[in-house]
């Protein structure tokens, strides 16, 4: 009689990867991260919150989170995996070569042909902001890259603003807020086709059915700069600026860099051929010598230049950042999210309730991370079965997510699109000797991106525009997590500490 196969011995089964440790558990996760975040604050109400000031507390951060390990080895470990992450290598190589885009549009007078020009329309001080918030709007509802928005508008309206008289703080803010309109509402945008798809539903849906909510926030934030305007806050032009109209053919190399983001190219690839492009064409129209390019100096051994000073202003981001993506690494190899996530579901209790926890979840895990997208990902199948059990429609619960995702990292001092722009103005405002103009000071004039967030909240709270799913579409979507459940279940089992 033949004998039964034997079951593969368990040690042939893949093991799964150690979980990192802090003495404390996993709450221990927020300590490294509330030390940072302690010092970034004291920097910034000193009016010192400057990226090479944050290095200090994201290494201090980092120690304590290595006294609290229970395994230093898995810790380093994990620091690494966060650092390697391939968003990362993007996110670096796009800023070096914005640090580059910016300085050659400055240094070929294209701020001076924008202050001609608006000398010449009679734009004042106090309408900028407005200004520069629809225009930034514009670019980022036709690309859906609000990193890419901010990149490319950047270096343009904020030295031509700040030359005319605004005010630096409300013009940074106008920018990172008319960024994320588009973040939020564009077809195209990563965080609006995550938050369809994450939920089982397509994105036309979501797109139509958010849009009420964004025309509450934008009515609201154009109402603020519209009151700005009327008011006449702003200064007088600063003198230093020459307004000229000789630099504005270099208005095509920008011009090229909406044009291809626009046709979906990457913004790093975008990037790269407009400032080629814009390089060439300052050789060939004398607005850029040879040694604007690149000069170096054998007797001190230094180099200057586009190229160089242009890197060279974004060393401080990148080097917090680094540091920052190790954390959130620890983050992760310690289950930080996942524990979050276990606890919120004692709360959710109705279907307000429900909306309440996704949301302020959502918006938690951001503050931590940074990160929307990637946010989305890790959240977008708990979402969808907290809301499945309370029969929350799908295009709801994507709203609720993508708003969470396009909101609180707008103007959180050490999110990547606030300590950006700093990055890419630091040239024009150093030696203006400007007060409280970091990244801190910045929080409560990201206005568009305070008010969708507020807007929301009220949402779920309230339910205004909340819609629930029919019986069909509840059975049927039923069934799809019952399959996808059962898969998950049919997978070769794991040995978990």
């Amino acid at each position: 009689m033949s004998q039964p196969a034997a079951s593969p011995p368990p040690a042939s089964r893949p093991a799964a990867p150690a979980r990192l440790q802090l003495r404390g558990g996993v709450p221990a996760l927020f300590v490294p991260f509330l030390v940072m975040l302690a010092g970034i604050l004291v920097l910034g109400f000193k009016g010192l919150a400057l990226p090479e000031a944050f290095w200090p507390m994201v290494l201090l951060g980092l120690f304590v989170g290595l006294l609290l390990a229970r395994s230093q080895k898995e810790y380093v470990e994990a620091l690494i995996s966060g650092i390697a992450s391939p968003m990362l290598a993007v996110i670096l190589l796009a800023w070096f070569l914005a640090g580059v885009f910016g300085t050659m549009l400055n240094q070929t007078g294209v701020i001076e042909g924008l202050v001609w020009v608006a000398t010449a329309v009679g734009l004042t001080a106090s309408w900028v902001p407005l200004v520069t918030f629809l225009s930034a709007s514009i670019l980022s509802l036709s690309t859906g890259t609000s990193v890419g928005t901010i990149l490319a508008v950047t270096p343009i309206l904020f030295p031509a603003g700040f030359a005319i008289g605004a005010d630096p703080l409300l013009v940074v803010g106008a920018i990172i807020g008319g960024a994320f309109v588009g973040d939020n509402l564009a077809p195209v945008s990563d965080t609006t086709i995550v938050s369809a798809y994450s939920q089982g539903t397509d994105v036309p849906k979501v797109v139509r059915s958010r849009l009420k909510y964004a025309a509450v926030a934008g009515g609201i934030t154009l109402a603020v700069y519209v009151v700005v305007g009327l008011a006449g806050f702003g200064g007088a032009g600063r003198g230093e600026v020459d307004a000229a109209p000789d630099g504005l053919v270099m208005l095509l190399a920008p011009a090229l860099l909406v044009v291809l983001m626009v046709r979906q190219w990457h913004f790093v690839s975008a990037l790269l051929l407009s400032t080629a492009c814009g390089l060439v064409l300052g050789l060939v129209t004398g607005l850029l010598g040879w040694s604007d390019l690149l000069s170096v100096d054998g007797s001190t051994f230094t180099a200057s230049g586009v190229v160089v000073d242009g890197m060279s202003g974004f060393v401080g981001i990148a080097v917090f950042t680094i540091f920052l993506m190790g954390m959130i690494g620890t983050f992760r190899a310690g289950g930080l999210i996942e524990w979050l996530i276990v606890r919120s579901r004692r709360l959710a209790r109705t279907p307000r309730s429900a909306e309440v926890t996704m949301y302020l979840l959502a918006l938690g895990v951001n503050a931590l991370t940074t990160a929307g997208t990637p946010t989305m990902v890790m959240l977008g199948p708990y979402v969808r079965r907290l809301g499945h059990r309370f029969r929350i429609a799908p295009w709801r619960r994507g709203n609720v997510l993508d708003a969470a995702s396009t909101t609180i990292i707008g103007f959180l001092p050490y999110s990547i699109a606030v300590l950006i722009p700093f990055a890419l103005v630091a040239d024009t405002v150093r030696g203006a000797n400007l007060e409280n103009f970091d990244a801190v000071h910045l929080v409560p004039y990201v206005v568009y991106c305070w008010a969708l967030m507020l807007v929301f909240l009220v949402a779920v709270v309230t339910g205004w525009g909340r819609e629930t799913m029919d019986e069909g579409a509840w059975e049927a979507e039923q069934r799809v997590l019952e399959a996808e459940d059962a898969g998950e279940q049919a997978a070769p089992p794991t040995s978990r500490r």
